[in-house]
C-alpha cells in the first residue's frame, strides 16, 4: 500500500461512491475498483459495503480511513518540513579562519548571519593554516579560508582575492603615509637585507610563502626572533625589536592608532592568494553554501570600501 492508494481510498470514503471518486481523481472507474479490491485482499476484510446508492464504509473501513488520514497528514507535514529546510537554510556550520582573516571577517560574518541566516549556527574556529587544513581533511569543519592554497590535494579551492604583504615597522619608521597608513615611498627589495626580522617559524604558512619568494630572488633575511603569534609579533615590532612582513588587514588598527608603520616593497612579489576551501568528500549543505556566499559578499564589500586592501579574483 502506497501513498496514492491511501489517498484514493480516502477519496472513496469521502464521496461514498467509486464512480464519483474516480471522476474527481481523474482515473478510470474500473481501475479504482481494482485498487479497492487489492486493498481488501491485503487487509483480508471488506472495507466498503456496496449499496444501490454507492458504498458505505465497514467498521474496518472506517478504522483504516482514520489511520489513513493520520498517515497522509504526517506525510504532508514531513514533505513541507523537508522542503522548508531547502527554502530556509538551517543547521550548524563550522568555519576555520586564520588569525588575519578572523580579524576582518569573524565578527562581521557572525553579525550578518544573525540577520540573514537566523536558523544557521556558525561556529568560527581560529587557527593556523596547517591546523585549518587538517580540520578540513578530517571533516571537522565545513569551510575554511586558506592562503596560497593552490594545488592542495583532496581539497577544493575557490580563490577570491590576492593580498600583498607589507614591510611592517615601529611607528614613524617609513616617513609620510597615505590614507591607509602606508608609506608613500616604497622600500626597494635590496634594502630588506638591512632589517632584523621577527617572523613565524619555518613550518608556518606565512613563513613558507616568504621563504619561497626570497629563494626566487636569491635573497635571504636576518631573522632574529621566531614566534608563531600575530599579537606578540606586532607587540615586538611596536617595541622596536625588529620588523616583519604582514598584510594590511593584520595591522589596520595599529596603523590607524599610530602604533606601527608599513611600506610596500618593490622588486619582489610578496602577494598571496586567499581562498575558500572545502573537503569535496563532505556533504554539501544548503547552510554551508549560504554561509560561504555571505562571507564572499562581505569580503567583496570590504575590498570595495577599502577596509581590506586586496585585489578581487573572479570566480573560477
Amino acid at each position: 500500500m502506497d501513498e496514492i492508494q491511501l489517498r484514493n481510498f480516502v477519496m472513496i470514503g469521502r464521496c461514498a461512491s467509486i464512480t464519483e471518486a474516480a471522476d474527481r481523481l481523474g482515473i478510470a472507474q474500473p481501475s479504482l475498483s481494482q485498487q479497492l479490491l487489492r486493498l481488501e485482499d491485503e487487509f483480508g476484510t471488506k472495507l466498503f459495503r456496496r449499496t444501490s446508492r454507492g458504498v458505505v464504509a465497514t467498521d474496518a473501513g472506517r478504522m483504516l480511513q482514520e489511520h489513513a488520514a493520520t498517515i497522509l497528514q504526517a506525510m504532508n507535514r514531513a514533505r513541507e518540513e523537508v522542503q522548508a529546510t531547502e527554502r530556509v537554510p538551517q543547521g550548524n556550520v563550522a568555519v576555520g579562519l586564520p588569525a588575519t582573516a578572523s580579524m576582518i571577517l569573524g565578527v562581521p560574518l557572525l553579525v550578518a548571519a544573525r540577520r540573514s541566516l537566523p536558523l544557521v549556527n556558525i561556529h568560527v574556529r581560529e587557527a593556523m593554516t596547517g591546523t585549518i587544513r587538517r580540520w578540513l581533511e578530517e571533516g571537522r569543519i565545513e569551510l575554511g579560508i586558506l592562503y596560497a592554497a593552490e594545488g592542495m590535494r583532496h581539497l577544493s579551492t575557490k580563490v577570491i582575492a590576492r593580498e600583498t604583504l607589507l614591510l611592517v615597522g615601529p611607528a614613524g619608521a617609513f616617513g609620510e603615509t597615505d590614507a591607509f597608513g602606508i608609506a608613500t615611498q616604497p622600500i626597494e627589495q635590496p634594502a630588506l637585507k638591512t632589517y632584523d626580522f621577527i617572523l613565524p617559524s619555518v613550518s608556518h604558512g606565512l613563513r613558507e610563502l616568504i621563504e619561497r619568494q626570497l629563494h626566487m630572488e636569491d635573497l635571504s633575511l636576518s631573522t632574529t626572533i621566531e614566534i608563531d603569534s600575530l599579537a606578540h609579533t606586532k607587540t615586538l615590532v611596536a617595541s622596536r625589536l625588529g620588523y616583519t612582513l604582514l598584510p594590511h588587514a593584520a595591522i589596520r588598527n595599529e596603523l590607524a592608532g599610530g602604533e606601527l608603520s608599513a611600506a610596500h616593497v618593490e622588486g619582489i612579489d610578496l602577494s598571496r592568494s586567499v581562498a575558500f576551501v572545502r573537503n569535496p568528500a563532505q556533504p554539501l549543505t544548503r547552510a554551508s553554501i549560504e554561509v560561504e556566499d555571505l562571507a564572499r559578499q562581505l569580503l567583496r564589500d570590504m575590498i570595495a570600501d577599502g577596509r581590506w586592501l586586496a585585489t578581487p579574483v573572479e570566480d573560477e
